[in-house]
């Protein structure tokens, strides 16, 4: 919609999870959407950019669907392709345990994923991260024929085989100290919250069984609100929701919303100690 909005463009959204009545934009006019899964039926929506974030890492068979959008394109070598996947190098270098989820079919590392692109006849023209190196970027251009030109962001097979026998070998290490930390804040009579009701909060009580330790998870979100966490089964309550339950703790799933989220706590005059789940 952004795109839209800022560019003046023209829109056609797939998503199988598109809702009208939460849609509200400027650019609605200019907006299509189509509450279905991409495939090779939709090859006649043509566009200047194809823009896809946070899919890739939710399909199976990913050579066989970036095939269908190159296929999509045809012979209109000036399309734009845009995609943005998490980045599978700062999860096994940072521990994260919490990214690694049951919705995840594929984890792509700058190399993998534009050897990916390459393979279906795409040219690399950027690859980058953003989000605080969290995501990976990737624009490319079809060509005619599979290119070999690397970016100078890939890494090697032998650097990603050490960050995976680095993960094995201590991601044991912090599931434990997150779990005493937990325990002990119990066992001391604080209330815990978490802030963020992803997947990564999914993953992180899951992972580390949490039971009486958290009862509750606080999102911004409205249409989450009165809801219940999948497998952990915490409830999930607004924000505002803290000025009467009172947390000592509040561990912020995504460090990189801690300042904002303090703020909010500020704003609401609720005093708790903020930690960035990292």
């Amino acid at each position: 919609m952004l795109l839209c909005e800022l560019g003046h463009n023209r829109g056609v959204g797939i998503d199988p999870a598109y809702v009208k009545d939460r849609i509200h934009s400027k650019a609605s006019d200019r907006l299509t959407f189509i509450q279905d899964y991409y495939s090779e039926r939709y090859a006649k929506c043509h566009g200047d950019l194809v823009c896809c974030r946070h899919t890739l890492e939710h399909i199976h068979n990913t050579a066989e669907f970036v095939s269908i959008v190159r296929r999509a394109i045809g012979d209109r070598l000036d399309t734009v392709v845009f995609f943005e996947v998490p980045d599978v190098t700062r999860i096994l270098r940072e521990l994260a345990f919490w990214d690694i989820y049951y919705e995840h079919c594929s984890y792509f590392s700058p190399g993998s994923l534009a050897r990916l692109f390459r393979s279906c006849k795409f040219e690399v023209i950027d690859l980058s991260k953003a989000f605080n190196d969290q995501y990976l970027l990737i624009e490319t251009r079809p060509i005619s024929e599979a290119s070999r030109k690397a970016h100078e962001l890939e890494e090697s097979v032998e650097e990603m085989a050490n960050d995976v026998k680095y993960f094995a070998a201590h991601c044991r290490e912090k599931l434990n100290r997150w779990k005493n930390y937990l325990q002990q804040m119990y066992a001391d009579g604080k209330r815990t919250v978490v802030w963020g009701s992803s997947s990564k909060c999914v993953s992180f009580m899951t992972t580390l069984d949490v039971k009486d330790e958290i009862k509750y998870v606080i999102d911004v979100n409205p249409y989450r609100h009165g809801k219940f966490l999948p497998g952990a089964g915490k409830k999930i309550m607004p924000p505002e929701f803290l000025k009467k339950y009172k947390p000592d703790v509040t561990i912020v799933m995504n460090p990189i919303y801690c300042d904002e989220i303090r703020q909010m706590l500020d704003d609401m005059e609720v005093n708790t100690e903020v930690i960035p789940f990292e």
